[in-house]
């Protein structure tokens, strides 16, 4: 039986994933596959590389750092986005709180990022690289509108894989998989609105008119993407794990005094689903 984890992105809401990969790695539930946006496979190839607690630290420590976010980045040549690009992607992992590069590519490098092609307006799914120290696609697939510039890889421009596949399911299943555990970090019955900033995006960035239809669009696929995965939890297909309610979890939240009770709560939840997870994985 093949399993996956597909982590909904985002931003600071993330944190409550956090909680439920590291209630998972401290009951030895290791599921060698995650497939993310935006902050969801940010913060996911931490449990790949099995670094529990990891994630909590940056929290912790980093998150209220002017480095890692905030808007005085965006006015830093090179960097032009809210968050320190080379601050998270590269002097975190590499130096502050090495990420286990060796153990991730040991495990295979089962990382796949969402991201969306500004160019095209479609989502394209890339693999992690254990080799790429500077977390291009984790760049690409976090690059929310009108905070980043727009991530070029390979000759093509990319952006936040939420826009157009918040929650990658389909991705997961179609590769291959049997069943999956999905975390989102909206509580259920959550419906999303139309995106107010579309007219704004058209004018942010005038050479991708793909980019603002794909955002205008965006609520229509994430509310059709949650009516999907309720059919396939009834056919017992995806096991779904959510914040028990809207906790107002703003995605630029840099306060670990209202960021870490967020990831203990998904730290908890996760806890008390313990045997309904080990069952769906037969564990």
């Amino acid at each position: 039986m093949n399993i996956g984890l597909v982590l909904e992105g985002g931003a600071s809401r993330t944190i409550f994933t956090c909680g439920i990969l590291d209630a998972l790695l401290e009951n030895d539930i290791y599921i060698n596959y995650v497939a993310g946006a935006s902050a969801g496979i940010s913060y996911g190839v931490s449990y790949l590389s099995k670094q529990h607690g990891r994630n909590h630290r940056i929290t912790e420590l980093y998150m209220n750092d002017k480095r890692y976010m905030g808007a005085r980045n965006m006015l830093k040549r090179g960097n032009r986005s809210y968050y320190g690009l080379d601050f998270v992607f590269e002097e975190i992992p590499s130096r502050l709180l090495p990420y286990d590069f060796e153990e991730y590519r040991r495990s295979g490098e089962n990382g796949f990022g969402a991201v969306t092609n500004i160019e095209t307006g479609m989502t394209e799914y890339m693999r992690v690289r254990a080799d790429d120290k500077k977390w291009t696609v984790l760049r690409a697939s976090c690059a929310l509108p009108i905070l980043f510039t727009p991530i070029k890889i390979n000759g093509a421009y990319y952006m936040d894989g939420g826009i157009t596949d918040s929650i990658p399911f389909k991705y997961a299943l179609g590769s291959g998989l049997d069943k999956v555990i999905v975390v989102l970090t909206r509580p259920r019955g959550y419906v999303k609105k139309p995106e107010k900033l579309t007219g704004l995006v058209k004018l942010r960035y005038p050479k991708f008119p793909k980019l603002a239809e794909a955002l205008s669009q965006r609520h229509v696929m994430y509310n059709r993407e949650i009516r999907e995965l309720e059919q396939l939890e009834s056919e017992g297909k995806a096991l779904v794990l959510a914040p028990e309610k809207d906790y107002g979890i703003h995605r630029t939240e840099n306060d670990p005094k209202i960021l870490l009770p967020f990831e203990k709560e998904g730290h908890d939840y996760a806890i008390r689903k313990l045997a309904e997870i080990k069952d769906f994985i037969g564990k």
